[in-house]
């Protein structure tokens, strides 16, 4: 959620969208309480059964926040948080600016801090081999100007996993 915070200062957003974007990042992963412990804390790779399972957490995040009209757009950038900037993401294959900014916002963060970060199944990937993947994906799994926006703050963006 920093980070998202990080970015919508470089993209220059207004407080209001920064406070909205900042909030859903905090929640973006809250519909994984709904997904089972099997699934969630296995150690190994997911089945593709298992990876369908895992894919619902989006929707089932936007229906928990959908309970509360202060949450409807809250929701909406959770719900698009793993759609794709070239419309092969899910769960609806969105693309483009028809994915909500601060979902686009989210998605570039939240790959780096899965990158950075060391999981039960692999260690945390150096940050320049993070990097070369966010410049690798820009216009497929990134909106280009967000993800030129990361680059170009980028030891500012990942100074917290900088060791």
């Amino acid at each position: 959620s920093e980070m998202a915070c990080l970015m919508c200062g470089y993209l220059a957003l207004d407080f209001e969208t920064t406070q909205k974007i900042h909030i859903a990042a905090h929640l973006h992963d809250i519909g994984k309480i709904g997904i089972p412990d099997a699934v969630l804390l296995k150690p190994d790779r997911l089945s593709n059964n298992e990876w369908d399972i895992m894919k619902k957490h989006p929707e089932i995040g936007a229906d928990i926040l959908s309970k509360s009209s202060r949450f409807e757009e809250i929701g909406q950038i959770i719900l698009h948080h793993h759609e794709r900037f070239d419309g092969t993401g899910y769960p609806f294959g969105n693309a483009g600016n028809s994915i909500p900014l601060g979902s686009r916002i989210i998605a570039v963060c939240d790959s780096i801090d899965a990158m950075a970060s060391h999981r039960a199944y692999r260690e945390a990937l150096p940050l320049e081999s993070c990097r070369r993947e966010i410049e690798k994906n820009i216009g497929a799994m990134y909106d280009p100007r967000i993800a030129e926006a990361a680059l170009n703050h980028w030891e500012e963006l990942t100074a917290e996993y900088a060791s």
